[in-house]
Parts: C-alpha cells; structure tokens; sequence
C-alpha cells in the first residue's frame, strides 16, 4: 500500500519557537489551504447538507470519494460567507467511513512509524471504528476503556468484552508494548503527567507513544480548564467543555487545552524524540488547517 498512497508530508516541530517560525514561512500556503477548503463547500448550506470531494484514501488503498456534512461545526465558524464544517471529524472515505483522523493516525502509524503486523499495540479506546480497523491487521492489538468502577480495572466486562482501564493506573506489566495508541484522552485526566507516567512505564525501550490532544499552538503554557479539588469535587476554572463518549452519553469532561510545555513534560518523564507533527493534505483528505498528531520515545 505504501507505493500506491500519496507519502504523507509532515513537518515535526518541537518547540513553540520553531512553531512560530514554521507558521512565519506557512502565510502564504495557510490562504492557500484555506481557498481550497472554502471552494469544496456549496454556497447554500444547513445541518442537514452534506457534499464530496475526491480523493486517496490511505486506509483503502484507492481513489475515493470524501463525504462531508456540517455535524459538529461551530455555527460561528464561517469564512467568506461559508460555514464550516467539522474537518477534522467529518470527511469520511465512503468505502471505510472513516473520518479525517482516524485515516490519518493510522496513515502515520503505518507510514511514517512503519509499525509491523507483530507489534505489540495498546490503544486506550474499544468501542470504536479505529479499534475495529486496527484489529483485523494487528493480532497482537489490546483495547480498552475506562469503565470506572463497574468492574476492577484489567477484568473485561461480560457482557460487552470491553476491557476496563485507567490510563493513570494501567494494570500492564512493565515494558509490556512495542507501540501506545491514544487519541483525545489526556485532555479528560486531571492528573495526566501520571498517565503519561504509566504509558512511558508500559512501554518496551524504543517503543512509540503516538497520541492526539487538543492543543493551543502559540501557546507556551497548558490552559487549565478544570481541576479537582482537594475534597474531590470539579472546579470549573473556564465554561465546561464536553466531549464525545462512547460509554456515556453524557459526554467527557475536558481538564485542558495543552500547549508547548506539554513536551517538556513529555521529557521530564523519560520520553525522547518528542515531537508535534503537523501536516495537510486534499488529496488524502486531511483538511481542517494543521492536523496534528504527537509522537514520544522511549
């Protein structure tokens, strides 16, 4: 598949400096990726319009056609008249029908980690399409969610057989997994530089952790939204902002926006090769601006 697929062009940066010097040189291509965009979507739109584009889907291995729809999208977000869609979430391969980050996470993974068929992978989600891809190819693959107190962590739930765990008290062996897999979960951890922890503990030497989080990119500190107090309760330091939860239709609380200093954190725990990847792509539809995916070492 990788001579068939477009090479996905990235660029990695690690500080909030060299970010500030890439996007300097990116003014010029950021109103050219915007001017694309902007031209795929029709000029009369609702909740209810959805529209393709064409395209490479990595995932399939072939030409494709992109379905996109206005689920998801901030009403505010509008450019030259047009409002815009959830990109990330919402560009979906009409073979796979998986969207913009999923087909993109696992592009990289495969593409750019060049992870093989026996290695040992965890990713800190199950119910989901990205879990059912990634087990048809990796036979080794382990996934889970956090069922809190349902069942103890590390026993898998009868009726479901979903695993149960805390990504801040995994219940691996050590140096258990050649590859992590974890996607818009830290930012719901009120202490994650424990989760970042125990990922770094389960790790194998040279192993990988790829992961997405909602970040601010000229940001040096990380935007604390919400903390726990010291009697347990939620103290909301900004509007309370939910996320998407397939064991709850209550949504997740989100704790942070990260931003560069997370790195930092990253390497205070032992990770090297820290780095934010940012990268788009019409052809393999990645839209949206600067997708970002981060990757750590250990």
């Amino acid at each position: 598949m990788f001579g068939l697929a477009p090479k996905l062009d990235v660029n990695s940066i690690t500080s909030l400096a060299e970010y500030l010097s890439y996007s300097e040189s990116m003014t010029g291509k950021y109103q050219d990726r915007q001017t694309v965009e902007v031209s795929l979507i029709p000029n009369d739109t609702s909740i209810d319009t959805s529209f393709v584009s064409k395209g490479f889907c990595f995932v399939c291995g072939k030409n494709t056609n992109f379905h996109t729809d206005f689920l998801y999208s901030d009403p505010n977000h509008v450019v030259d008249g047009h409002q815009i869609p959830n990109w990330r979430e919402r560009v979906l391969c009409e073979r796979c029908k998986l969207n913009n980050r999923i087909r993109a996470s696992i592009q990289f993974l495969e593409q750019r980690l060049r992870a093989k068929r026996s290695d040992s992978i965890y990713i800190t989600e199950q119910y989901t399409p990205l879990y059912a891809h990634l087990k048809t190819k990796y036979a080794s693959l382990v996934g889970s969610e956090y069922l809190g107190e349902k069942i103890p962590f590390g026993q898998i739930d009868e009726a479901s057989g979903v695993r149960n765990e805390s990504i801040s008290k995994l219940t691996f062996p050590s140096s258990s997994f050649d590859y992590i897999l974890s996607f818009d979960v830290f930012e719901h951890v009120p202490e994650y530089s424990i989760a970042l922890e125990e990922c770094f503990r389960c790790l194998n030497e040279g192993g990988t952790l790829l992961f997405s989080v909602p970040f601010i990119t000229n940001s040096e500190a990380n935007l604390v939204r919400a903390r726990v107090d010291d009697q347990g309760g939620i103290q909301h330091i900004f509007e309370p902002e939910y996320h998407g939860d397939p064991t709850s239709a209550d949504g997740c609380l989100c704790f942070y926006h990260f931003g560069w200093e997370m790195l930092d954190q990253l390497q205070d725990v032992g990770f090297n090769q820290v780095q934010a990847h940012f990268f788009w792509s019409k052809k393999l539809g990645y839209l949206g601006g600067d997708q970002i995916l981060f990757s750590a070492s250990k």
